[in-house]
């Protein structure tokens, strides 16, 4: 089975931040120590979904990670990158999974 794309990386939400504003994820973000990292599609933000027209459903899957410390990650960071320095500083995570369709 293909491994699922990674449309966005996005690292330094504070924690007392309560909700993330439309746009916060584009390159760059207007939200202070937000950082994003580069995609598997070689891309850096989000720009929401966009599956081919009549493709079917597409899957999307969001998810947080609560850190004991703060990441030191290079400026164009990789999933791969930020899966390593995560090792060992979890303490908890949420996830969100949703499907969108372009008829």
């Amino acid at each position: 089975m293909k491994r699922p794309a990674t449309h966005a990386l996005v690292v330094g939400v504070r924690p007392t931040l309560t909700s993330i504003p439309e746009g916060a994820l584009s390159e760059p973000s207007p939200v202070p120590g937000l950082r994003n990292g580069n995609g598997t599609l070689g891309r850096r933000g989000y720009s929401g979904p966009l599956p081919p027209r009549s493709h079917g459903p597409h899957s999307y899957v969001f998810q947080l990670f609560a850190l004991d410390a703060p990441m030191e990650l290079p400026d164009r960071y990789t999933l791969r990158q930020a899966l390593d320095e995560m090792t060992g500083h979890v303490l908890a995570r949420a996830r969100l999974d949703g499907t969108y369709e372009r008829r």
